[in-house]
């Protein structure tokens, strides 16, 4: 039992750390299609002819931002304190408007032009200064830097707010509202507070006060009754549950309703190496839910991570079932494909009937090894070379890959020539 609660930390999500990223990303099949829906009412109403990217990760920060390529980025602790599927619909289309708004383009634009202003400006002055012996001149270029940042501070506080009032449009146009997204601001706010940023840190922060949000967001209500999703509201709480159930949070734990506070508790006593107690909790969840397909998959999760391999692709079929395009169950039965005893035809229909997954999670190394496996009973040699080379691929210079790729594009194997394509144009 030692040996499988060491392994227990991957059971939940699929988890896949980077270099490039500043925590793991999470990648959960029901947490994804609640949110995509959610993105979809948002793009609806206000018309966005833009795609939505979205990625979630496991962080204890409560937070959502834009990057530089219109993807957003989701931490689960805004998951775990959101009160309601309310306040976390308000924070995405927060930042749908900063997409929508075009406000990564222009704040580009601005920080270009105050570097380029600036660097000028400055090196010019200080030539100047410098031939002239003027140190007051000198100083002067330093006040302009100053102002320049200010101004683009004020810039940034603007584009916060229009974010903030594309929000609250966005819950007048879908006529709902709750007092959540109030809650959720003064929580973060707290916790702020409680880190050391004060009122100072937040007149130079990029975002508005948070009591001007508050006022913002109180001003901006109007007497008509809302409407509330209950069936959104109970997907949400059950996604909320599940990140409660695999994170540390005592705090938010103790304020769940039943049957949420049950199940992350379910989860939380398979973390602690219960393994009895937690199924017991979540087969009486799973007789009183049973349209709730994903509470399968949890337990299929559990019984993977306590090594019933055999058990767990049972309940990932139940789930797949219900949701085909449910990808990461669908990793989970492949990569425990037992080959040894099976006939070369039946390996060569598994060989073929999984190239969606290669080619969707290319990266992932259980899929490699698995389909390594495959290539090498079926006596691929060409698939061998090039899963091989994929599987080495962050170890491999930038000069050596563009050889390589450029000799793998000499295959006349279509479906091995299009994994080549998705490689060389992702990576």
């Amino acid at each position: 039992m030692v040996v499988l609660k060491k392994i227990f930390i991957i059971f939940l999500f699929f988890i896949f750390s980077s270099k490039n990223s500043y925590s793991s990303q999470i990648l959960d099949y029901e947490t994804e299609e609640f949110i995509k829906q959610i993105l979809e009412d948002i793009i609806e109403v206000n018309k966005v002819n833009k795609k939505i990217k979205f990625k979630i990760y496991n962080n204890n920060e409560i937070n959502a931002f834009v990057d530089i390529n219109n993807i957003i980025h989701i931490n689960s602790s805004l998951i775990i304190y959101c009160a309601d599927y309310v306040a976390l619909l308000s924070v995405l289309a927060h930042e749908i408007g900063h997409i929508d708004l075009n406000h990564i383009v222009l704040r580009k634009k601005t920080i270009e032009n105050s570097k380029k202003y600036n660097t000028l400006g400055l090196l010019s002055v200080i030539a100047g200064s410098t031939l002239t012996q003027n140190p007051q001149l000198l100083q002067g270029s330093i006040l302009t830097s100053a102002a320049l940042s200010n101004q683009y501070i004020v810039f940034t506080k603007d584009q916060e707010m229009e974010a903030d009032l594309y929000a609250l449009k966005t819950l007048n146009l879908l006529n709902t509202n709750s007092e959540s997204i109030e809650t959720l601001l003064e929580t973060i706010e707290k916790k702020s507070l409680d880190k050391g940023f004060s009122k100072d840190k937040q007149r130079i922060s990029t975002h508005p006060y948070f009591e001007d949000r508050i006022l913002l967001i109180k001003n901006f209500k109007d007497n008509n009754e809302k409407k509330f999703n209950e069936i959104y509201n109970d997907r949400f709480n059950y996604i909320k549950a599940k990140f409660i159930g695999y994170s540390d949070n005592e705090e938010v734990l103790k304020e769940l309703n039943e049957p949420f506070k049950t199940y992350a508790e379910s989860i939380k006593k398979a973390r602690n190496g219960n393994l009895k107690m937690s199924l017991e909790s979540l087969n009486k969840l799973i007789k009183q839910n049973k349209k709730n397909y994903f509470l399968l998959e949890t337990k299929a999760d559990i019984l993977f991570s306590y090594g019933y391999t055999d058990e767990a692709v049972k309940f990932y079929k139940k789930s797949l079932d219900q949701y085909p395009l449910n990808y990461y169950a669908q990793i989970r039965i492949f990569e425990n494909i037992n080959i040894e005893n099976l006939s070369n035809s039946s390996t060569e229909i598994i060989f073929q009937n999984n190239k969606k997954l290669l080619y969707k999670f290319f990266n992932n190394k259980n899929i490699l090894l698995k389909y390594i496996e495959l290539a090498e009973k079926l006596n691929k040699k060409e698939w061998l070379k090039l899963l091989n080379f994929v599987l080495s691929i962050n170890d491999i210079e930038t000069a050596v890959f563009d050889i390589e790729i450029k000799n793998f594009k000499n295959t006349k194997n279509k479906d091995l020539l299009k994994l080549v394509n998705i490689i060389k144009n992702i990576s």
